[in-house]
């Protein structure tokens, strides 16, 4: 999970140093809060199930890649770590 680590740590800077011009700033100051960003993470959900019904590995690899960067915005909104993901994840399997 370690790139997942590193998007992480991009959006937990980017909050802290608000660049001009940030996606991820745009969706954490939207003026709709989290539902903002809830409902590009239900977005690229849909984009995402419509690839697979698809068949199409690309479209399935970018929309996956959308969807989990909006799920870690998401999770970096809630206070969740990756680490905390992962952790869960492991105790699941033992």
């Amino acid at each position: 999970m370690s790139v997942l680590n590193t998007v992480y740590k991009i959006i937990e800077e980017r909050s802290k140093t608000q660049p001009e011009g940030s996606y991820v700033c745009a969706l954490l100051n939207d003026p709709k809060g989290i539902n903002k960003i809830l409902e590009k993470v239900g977005e690229e959900t849909t984009e995402t199930i419509i690839a697979v019904k698809d068949g199409d590995k690309e479209e399935i690899v970018y929309e996956t890649s959308d969807l989990l960067f909006h799920l870690l915005v998401m999770l970096f909104e809630c206070g969740v770590t990756p680490d905390e993901i992962s952790a869960e994840l492991a105790r699941r399997f033992k």
